[in-house]
């Protein structure tokens, strides 16, 4: 592997001998591991792909060697149980995270912290039940990137300790809507989209298994939440979990989008010489549009009671008493304790905290009227009508 070209062979045989392990299991995962270097060399015009995407890689490489292993040396874990209370479903920048935060607090829900999907295994000389390494581990991490993107704090948390999308996980897989988010690799993303997501959510699965067995607490139901859902994963989210709720949050995509490229760009801009903002654009633009109508037909073979609308002026005006509805419509109660533990995340929620995220629509050739009209079909259906 050059420092301007990566190779699948070289970050397999790389992975093997940082770990010591031979051992990747299903080879499922070649297919989309070779699609994603492919792409990556084609298009991402990385400055420096063995340093960025090639670690990233060679790391979720490792982690499949250390997945095998774990359930050799741990063959328990099997057992555990994986329940799903809900998935949140929408589009990013939908007030999906503070829902996810809220509903995650309550005593009997569940979620997964950001240093677990950054480090599901435990360290070779970590004691058992001590995960301490990893954790500070996982601050420094947070401390790095918040150097290296700094106006990334205003625009999503990064909190190692607080809750964290499964598409972490997923990105192991090499089926991750984190790719394209990261790279300029728009023939990547609509090919993943479109393909058979049941393998990654399996392997999701067997992550949350080792998550769980390594918590050694009582088992509680757990709350997803990723725009990869939507985004690509909806088939192998049902397939794996095929009676979860779904919540789904929504926004004017004219507030979303222009939003969601500032982020990718804040990802993209100092890493890729390919990188262009109005093209970034157009292909969200695109995905969004894929994803919701793609739905939009799922939808139509679900039973109503599948799926809670929540509108992001509901969750801003009143988030406490719009995630406590949600619980409702889950079936958990939604008493003084669930209560106490909403109003504690509330009151820990640092969005006031940080800096306020500046961009403009235009800087990626996007025009509040031709979004409007993209979208026609969406916002006509839910944003005056989506109540929980």
């Amino acid at each position: 592997m050059s420092g301007r070209t990566l190779s699948v062979d070289t970050l397999l045989k790389q992975a093997r001998e940082a770990t010591g392990l031979d051992d990747f299991g299903d080879d499922w995962f070649l297919e989309p591991l070779t699609r994603l270097v492919d792409e990556t060399n084609k298009d991402a015009g990385l400055i420096a792909p063995d340093a960025g995407a090639g670690q990233r890689i060679q790391g979720a490489l490792m982690d499949r060697l250390g997945l095998v292993q774990y359930f050799k040396d741990h063959p328990e874990v099997a057992d555990e149980k994986i329940e799903a209370a809900c998935a949140i479903i929408g589009l990013p920048r939908t007030g999906s995270t503070v829902m996810h935060r809220l509903l995650a607090s309550a005593p009997d829900l569940t979620s997964l912290r950001w240093w677990e999907t950054c480090f599901p295994l435990p360290f070779p000389d970590e004691k058992a039940g001590n995960p301490a390494p990893r954790i500070a581990m996982a601050h420094q991490i947070v401390e790095q990137l918040l150097t290296e993107w700094p106006d990334f704090e205003s625009i999503d948390p990064i909190e190692a300790e607080a809750v964290a999308e499964e598409v972490i996980l997923l990105d192991r897989t090499f089926l991750s809507t984190t790719f394209d988010s990261m790279m300029p690799i728009p023939d990547y993303g609509f090919w993943q989209a479109e393909q058979d997501h049941e393998p990654a959510y399996r392997d999701l699965v067997k992550y949350m298994q080792i998550i769980q067995h390594q918590r050694g607490v009582a088992r509680h139901k757990w709350v997803l939440k990723t725009p990869h859902h939507l985004l690509g994963g909806m088939d192998g989210l049902l397939a794996v979990f095929p009676d979860v709720r779904l919540v789904m949050t929504h926004r004017d995509v004219g507030q979303v989008l222009p939003s969601y490229c500032s982020m990718c760009a804040s990802l993209s801009v100092n890493a890729s010489t390919t990188y262009d903002p109005l093209k970034q654009g157009q292909y969200w633009t695109d995905r969004f549009r894929d994803g919701l109508q793609r739905f939009e037909k799922l939808r139509a073979t679900l039973t109503a009671d599948r799926i809670i609308d929540v509108r992001y002026e509901d969750t801003v005006a009143n988030p406490i008493g719009t995630a406590g509805q949600v619980m409702e419509r889950l079936g958990f109660g939604f008493a003084g304790v669930e209560l106490k533990a909403m109003e504690d995340c509330m009151a820990a929620n640092v969005r006031e905290k940080r800096p306020k995220h500046k961009y403009t629509a235009e800087q990626f050739g996007l025009k509040a009227d031709k979004i409007a009209e993209d979208f026609a079909f969406y916002h006509d259906k839910y944003l005056e009508g989506a109540k929980v």
